[in-house]
């Protein structure tokens, strides 16, 4: 099996990590009480590290994960994301649609 060494730990970009703390110190009520009564978040957190591993501490943020193109790919982190990968949450192929049939 593959993968990284348990004893590293999980790879976070620090950019990432500074814009968490960051957000965290700027609404400390909402990072400490209101987070999880349901609360929205009040800032989107911008990223391009689609290899960082997503931790505990990033319940109930949004982010939003560059998906290879232009656009940006919003996420809310739930507890079932947690030690998953951003860029598994975030597609990176556009998928053809079928046109439809015309009736004559």
């Amino acid at each position: 099996m593959g993968g990284r060494a348990a004893w590293k730990g999980p790879y976070v970009a620090v950019s990432l990590l500074k814009d968490v703390i960051s957000m965290a110190c700027a609404h400390p009520e909402w990072w400490s009480r209101t987070r999880f009564q349901g609360s929205p978040a009040p800032a989107i957190i911008r990223t391009q590290s689609r290899a960082s591993v997503i931790l505990p501490d990033f319940l109930k943020c949004v982010f939003f994960v560059h998906n290879g193109s232009k656009r940006m790919t919003r996420i809310e982190v739930s507890e079932n994301m947690v030690g998953h990968k951003f860029g598994e949450f975030a597609p990176t192929r556009k998928y053809p649609q079928h046109k439809d049939k015309k009736k004559k």
